[in-house]
């Protein structure tokens, strides 16, 4: 049995170890890297975790799977909330990240398996039992007799047919966009120093603020801030002039940390188009019934890492029900 993984983030790299030596699996990728939100952007002497910045451990598997990493470590963080103008703590369960940046997670998971990156599948073709996935350039790969799809709602539906009946369900989801600001202080050590290592924010453009540089294995001069704007924000602001988005950011994020972000000597912006999803589906992977692709994603039980890893493994053991 071969299997084509479209997709190498949690999700994807999840069912190709959950599928272990049971089927030929082999994973596509658009990135550069392995990862998807869970990648880390570098620059010079800096390195920023720009997409998720912390996960939560509540399902013993995946609990198992995170504690038996090296890469791994849980980040006691001084973490406040502003909301309505005023400071509290930001109480949760246990924050975990990759160590000594979050992509080492995905790296570790990634040990082994077959991936070809930068590879951008435009749509799957072919009848069950015997599919191709038609790549960007027109070529096709394959035949596979299944495929698992992990990539966000919106970009499944396009490759599948347009005739699909999950083609409803797909559009029912709600995906909002993320812009990442990061800044990158000079090497010294005295240019930001504030009393916290996140800060998360209500009613404003900027919703998130963290020290990346204070995550356990950083090295923590030159200080690093990865920010993030807010989702109805980002939406509303998705195609808008890069310049004036990042402009609108640093200012809002300037005056929540005290200093003028814009005289740093690093400043990057990325958006990421389809960062997360309101809800889920009701399901934690969905079968394409013309195809037999098996869809998985965060999206489907409502975000976060822990939940791409959730469906990925579902949609390993749906190929095998």
């Amino acid at each position: 049995m071969k299997i084509a993984i479209i997709g190498a983030g949690m999700a994807g790299l999840s069912a190709a170890r959950a599928i272990g030596d049971r089927a030929e699996v082999v994973l596509f990728d658009k990135s550069r890297g392995v990862g998807g939100r869970m990648s880390t952007r570098y620059a010079g002497a800096y390195e920023f975790d720009h997409g998720a910045q912390y996960f939560t451990l509540s399902d013993p598997d995946f609990r198992a799977v995170i504690e038996g990493l090296d890469d791994a470590a849980r980040w006691d963080s001084r973490a406040l909330y502003l909301k309505r103008g005023a400071l509290e703590a930001d109480t949760g369960r246990p924050r975990w990240v990759g160590a000594p940046r979050m992509n080492r997670i995905p790296k570790a998971l990634a040990q082994g398996l077959d991936i070809t990156l930068g590879a951008r599948v435009a749509r799957i073709g072919g009848e069950p039992g015997a599919l191709d996935l038609v790549m960007e350039d027109g070529t096709p790969q394959g035949p596979f007799d299944r495929v698992i799809c992990t990539t966000p709602a919106p970009q499944a539906a396009a490759l599948l047919p347009s005739r699909s009946p999950v083609q409803g369900m797909l559009a029912s989801v709600t995906m909002h966009a993320c812009f990442a600001l990061m800044v990158g202080f000079p090497k010294d050590g005295t240019a930001f120093a504030p009393a916290w290592d996140t800060l998360r924010v209500a009613d404003l453009p900027v919703s998130w603020i963290a020290v990346n540089s204070a995550k356990p294995g950083r090295d923590h001069d030159p200080v690093t801030l990865v920010v993030h704007a807010a989702p109805d924000w980002s939406d509303a602001h998705a195609e808008d002039d890069r310049a004036a988005v990042q402009a609108t950011l640093l200012d809002c994020a300037s005056a929540l940390c005290g200093v003028r972000l814009d005289q740093a000597p690093h400043i990057a912006l990325h958006r990421w188009l389809y960062a997360y999803a309101d809800e889920g589906v009701g399901e934690t992977s969905l079968v394409d019934p013309l195809t037999g692709t098996v869809l998985a994603g965060d999206w489907c039980v409502g975000g976060r890492v822990e939940g791409a890893w959730q469906s990925g493994r579902h949609a390993a053991a749906r190929l095998f029900a």
